[in-house]
């Protein structure tokens, strides 16, 4: 069983980046580094649309030093790809030749198709999302896509980004009035024609890229949001109205002085902020959210399963990739605890769970232990902990605090201060919510203490909820964890619970 590296190296308009993935052998994987450098490269486009060898020098010093990072990793492949300024110069084929020469590395010249299918297979992989627009806003050019049902419809790539925006409009610090509005009518125009653009209001619009995320923390930090995560953060259309009625107009030492905005994106985010609001509000979109994944995700999620590219299902495909690594505890175990969650929710409830509830239910069984890898003696906590910032694709920012309170569910001191430092991201029925749920899993793993119960089987009556337990030994070790997890449960539920032991042999 043999793990094995990979490197994606992303050689875009503005930043030159790199990603090594660990992989093992059943196809799961994660990122073990990841570096980028900004060199710019759309500012190197002379007048006549070419690229000079002699301005390259720098780009090519940073992919050598990327491919010896590769080696010191051991990557067994390195998969590199040029997006908009490469593609969009007039001596493209000789920029890539020269950097195969210089740099001993294979470089992609991906079309602006290829990129926006690229970052819509990111989204995919990242998100629990059926029907989006995603836009992703590069140095030299902006992809937008159409996808419903998770099935790409329509792509367009325009020659129009943050960095080669700058060069043409932004070279006074503060826009003027003018300014602005001369590039939103270009950025209209260049949408002209485009029937599908307009005519699916409604849908969410997906960003990618450093612009909406430099939004995102802007926002968080603004209403002092309590998950500083961006991936997956929602946003209505004033938190960007308000920033772009302020931030062209801005000196450079003003806007670095916001918080949220780097110096790095103080310029850029001028162009870049300006494409995203003219386009949301062209699409008619409903929100913003912000998505962690991208074109380099996509890359790599094609090299790895070039058979099925598009993620079925973000969260379970996530969650497999987590448990690959750690920790020891067989994944058959939290699939078991989901089940008897399930079992038990729907004889409660008399329904199955929404999607919503589902999700919960079955990250916090399947996650629960996951803290171990940290400190055994106090691994919920560190499982809690690893849902809120582990990057877990496929639930939004609720879902994972919901996950957390229920994989590390204490209803007496923990549960109440996550439900308190959460109150700007639940809403006011998840705090019933969350003890029921909780309450669930603590029971569901006392049901799977030891390997003596075999199945499971629920229903209520009469206000008491009655358990069948199908034992291949007598449930010594469950009975005396069902003790402890019946009173919270009967709390949470407002029922009676008993239980009755059966031989397996009666299934």
């Amino acid at each position: 069983m043999t793990h094995h590296n990979i490197g994606i190296i992303d050689i875009g308009s503005n930043s030159v980046r790199l990603v090594i993935y660990e992989t093992e052998p059943g196809g799961a994987y994660r990122i073990i580094y990841e570096n980028k450098y900004s060199a710019r490269l759309s500012r190197l486009v002379q007048p006549d649309g070419r690229i000079p060898r002699a301005h390259l020098q720098t780009a090519v010093t940073v992919l050598r030093q990327f491919r010896a990072i590769c080696e010191a990793y051991r990557t067994i492949h390195i998969r590199a790809a040029a997006t908009a300024a490469i593609r969009n110069a007039a001596n493209s084929e000789d920029i890539i030749r020269w950097l195969e020469a210089d740099t001993g590395l294979t470089i992609e010249c991906v079309s602006g198709d290829k990129e926006a299918y690229y970052g819509f297979l990111g989204v995919l992989q990242s998100m629990d999302i059926q029907d989006g627009m995603i836009i992703d806003i590069g140095g030299g050019s902006t992809e937008i896509t159409l996808f419903r049902n998770r099935k790409r419809l329509n792509s367009i790539s325009l020659p129009i980004g943050a960095v080669n925006a700058h060069a043409r409009y932004g070279t006074q610090e503060v826009w003027t009035q003018q300014q602005v509005r001369r590039f939103r009518e270009e950025i209209s125009q260049a949408l002209e024609g485009l029937d599908w653009i307009k005519i699916n209001p409604g849908l969410p619009l997906i960003g990618l890229g450093g612009t909406i995320r430099t939004m995102a923390k802007m926002h968080q930090k603004r209403i002092q949001y309590s998950l500083p995560v961006t991936h997956y953060y929602e946003m209505k259309s004033e938190a960007v109205d308000q920033a772009a009625e302020t931030l062209p107009f801005q000196s450079f030492a003003q806007r670095k002085k916001v918080p949220g905005l780097s110096k790095e994106r103080a310029n850029l985010i001028v162009p870049g902020l300006l494409i995203l609001q003219t386009i949301f509000r062209t699409v008619k979109a409903d929100r913003y959210i912000v998505s962690g994944a991208g074109v380099r995700d996509g890359l790599f999620r094609e090299w790895i399963a070039p058979d099925e590219p598009a993620v079925p299902n973000a969260l379970k495909a996530s969650i497999r990739n987590i448990l690959a690594f750690g920790p020891s505890e067989p994944e058959a175990f939290g699939a078991k605890s989901y089940e008897d969650m399930v079992t038990i929710y729907e004889a409660l409830t008399g329904r199955k769970p929404d999607r919503n509830d589902a999700y919960v239910m079955y990250t916090a069984a399947m996650l629960h232990a996951s803290g171990i890898l940290v400190n055994y003696y106090k691994s919920s906590q560190h499982s809690a902990y690893r849902i809120l910032f582990g990057g877990i694709y496929g639930l939004s920012h609720r879902q994972t605090v919901l996950s957390a309170i229920a994989a590390d569910y204490h209803p007496k001191k923990r549960t109440p201060q996550l439900l308190e430092q959460h109150r700007d991201i639940l809403e006011p029925a998840d705090t019933q919510r969350a003890h029921r749920l909780g309450s669930l899993l603590y029971l569901a793993k006392a049901l799977r203490s030891s390997l003596a119960v075999k199945e499971v089987t629920a229903a209520k009556h009469n206000g008491s909820l009655r358990l069948q337990l199908y034992c291949a030994a007598e449930p010594l070790v469950e009975e005396s964890k069902l003790e402890d997890a019946a009173k919270d449960l009967e709390d949470a539920w407002d029922v009676k619970l008993t239980w009755t032991n059966l031989p397996a042999s009666i299934t």
